[in-house]
């Protein structure tokens, strides 16, 4: 009889803890992730892509967002993708990461259809168009086990971490 009372609060009990669990590990995942695509995207082997993404946009400063999914299927951008799926992978292959799902935005900063780099950067904040930084967003949807979480959560929600850095170019 009292199992009987126990059993249900006991069960949502573990589901939440189970969820909650999975948020720690999810979060952790892509947060490794956006630094490592970070780590990538501001090298100075990666000035090239930085360039043929802002080709073309000539004038004044301006930032260029490129998304890619994760594991990427190429585009501009799919080194640096690639190596943010490996940091989660649980088989060492892109296609083995944790984050199968998620979607990795680059946001460059080009001035006259080029990057711009130390010498030409304005020395603002990442969110200035003038900046010679790089920002780096994972947004992963989490799905939510427990149904009683549903109507706070929904059945899933979106995961997002951003990060930005100065480039070494």
């Amino acid at each position: 009889m009292e199992a009987a009372i126990t059993l249900p609060i006991v069960l949502l009990l573990a589901l939440g803890v189970t969820d909650l669990g999975r948020s720690f590990y999810y979060r952790e995942a892509v947060t490794n992730s956006v630094r490592q695509a970070l780590r990538i995207a501001v090298s100075s082997y990666q000035h090239g892509t930085a360039d043929s993404v802002c080709a073309g946009t000539g004038g004044g400063p301006v930032a260029v967002s490129v998304s890619s999914p994760l594991p990427p299927s190429g585009g501009a951008i799919g080194t640096i993708a690639n190596q943010a799926a490996l940091e989660s992978s649980k088989d060492g292959t892109a296609a083995g990461s944790v984050l199968a799902g998620a979607t990795l935005t680059v946001t460059f900063h080009c001035l006259d259809s080029a990057a711009i780099t130390n010498a030409t950067g304005s020395g603002g904040p990442p969110t200035s168009p003038g900046s010679d930084s790089i920002t780096a967003t994972i947004t992963k949807p989490m799905s939510v086990v427990t149904p009683v979480l549903w109507p706070m959560f929904g059945p899933s929600f979106p995961m997002s971490v951003t990060s930005s850095e100065r480039v070494e170019y």
